[in-house]
């Protein structure tokens, strides 16, 4: 991928169909993408910051014409603002890792999954379904991570808010333990 620029204070944008605009828009293209690992075997942390340079397009995620809002409704949702792009990366732990990023108004995130399918997986995707199915498919990617992080973070709070989040120190490293309830 080589992000491109329309004009010098331009957000930066992917040079390929999904058309996604970085959160960037100053004078230098940006080199890295902030990834949140979907799959974390090696403990690395949740986040990890992958080279744009390496990702190659598979895919883009369009939702295409309007649908209904709900069962039984007359009102039609366009879902123009959340767009995907499915790249893959060959700089991940496997050399057929997938990164897909999600473009919508709130910015720009991404999706890390390295293990011994993803590739394989997502290009038969890629090839196989219609834009409109990949974006089905991304969005409900993105939108169980969402409600995810959100449950934990509830648990956390409370957890927090009962004071049963104790800091630990072992071997000089300092970690927090939830004491159960």
């Amino acid at each position: 991928m080589n992000p491109t620029q329309t004009r010098p204070g331009c957000y930066w944008k992917t040079n390929d169909p999904a058309d996604l605009a970085f959160d960037e828009a100053g004078p230098e293209k940006p080199e890295t993408i902030r990834c949140y690992n979907m799959q974390d075997h090696l403990n690395r942390s949740e986040v990890r910051h992958v080279p744009v340079a390496g990702l190659e397009f598979l895919a883009a995620g369009h939702f295409g014409e309007s649908r209904p809002s709900g069962l039984g409704s007359t009102t039609r949702w366009t879902g123009d603002s959340h767009r995907y792009g499915v790249y893959r990366n060959p700089s991940g732990l496997y050399k057929n890792g997938i990164v897909i990023i999600e473009c919508h108004g709130a910015g720009m995130r991404a999706y890390a999954f390295d293990n011994l399918v993803a590739g394989e997986t997502w290009e038969h995707i890629a090839t196989s379904f219609s834009p409109e199915m990949i974006w089905n498919l991304c969005h409900q990617i993105a939108d169980s991570y969402s409600t995810a992080r959100d449950a934990e973070r509830h648990i956390n709070f409370r957890a927090f808010a009962e004071g049963r989040l104790k800091k630990r120190k072992r071997r000089n490293q300092i970690f927090v333990q939830m004491v159960t309830a």
